[in-house]
């Protein structure tokens, strides 16, 4: 009886994953098709616009566009990853700047202090791309309405060591705000878990932003 239950469960189990996995692809192909559709408007309409200066706003779409293909290809497909590329973090930076800006009110100042000695470094472009970005927007919902500067700082670190790894030279990237900061009554949460700890403090906050 007990093995009987115990294959009832796993049977149960797989159907649910199996279930669980066509929803996910099925959703994926249904964010895919329309994505192709602002790509082609966005490129008719660059060609239309009379004003040069406008292009770059066209040119956010289609490489916002491209990218969240790339992240729906990557959930289709096996888990293997992204691509590498070697060549300034600030390339990055300044696609989160622009897309940024573009929901910034009068009030907010966003300031840029790179390190212009900064080499070129290998990464994952879309990876970094999307961790910045939610740390710029989490640093501006922290300023509330009373506003305040965002800083995006770039610094050189040698001899660094995560989670067990030296590395000889690497990239640093900080996002500083004048926010009110982390409440003293949460302070004392935010090494725990992810489920023990309020949702609205996210640890990304504690490595990258201050």
């Amino acid at each position: 009886m007990d093995n009987q239950r115990r294959l009832s469960q796993e049977q149960l189990q797989h159907a649910q994953q199996v279930a669980a996995r066509d929803l996910v692809r099925g959703l994926a192909h249904e964010i895919k098709n329309p994505l192709g559709g602002l790509r082609g408007a966005a490129q008719l309409l660059s060609k239309a616009l009379p004003d040069p200066s406008l292009l770059e706003y066209t040119k956010v779409i289609i490489e916002q566009a491209d990218r969240l293909r790339n992240l729906v290809d990557r959930l289709l497909g096996p888990q293997l990853p992204g691509t590498r590329v070697t060549e300034s973090i600030h390339k990055v930076a300044e696609r989160v700047v622009t897309l940024v800006s573009m929901e910034l009110p009068d009030n907010v100042r966003l300031i840029r202090d790179y390190d212009p000695s900064l080499p070129e470094l290998a990464h994952d472009p879309d990876q970094i791309e999307q961790v910045l970005l939610n740390i710029v927007r989490n640093a501006l919902q922290a300023l509330g309405p009373e506003g305040g500067e965002i800083i995006l700082r770039t610094r050189t670190a040698f001899q660094l060591t995560l989670h067990g790894e030296r590395y000889r030279l690497a990239a640093r990237i900080d996002v500083e705000d004048n926010g009110p900061g982390i409440p003293p009554h949460l302070q004392d949460t935010l090494f725990l878990p992810d489920g023990q700890r309020p949702r609205r403090w996210h640890r990304a906050w504690l490595i990258h932003r201050s």
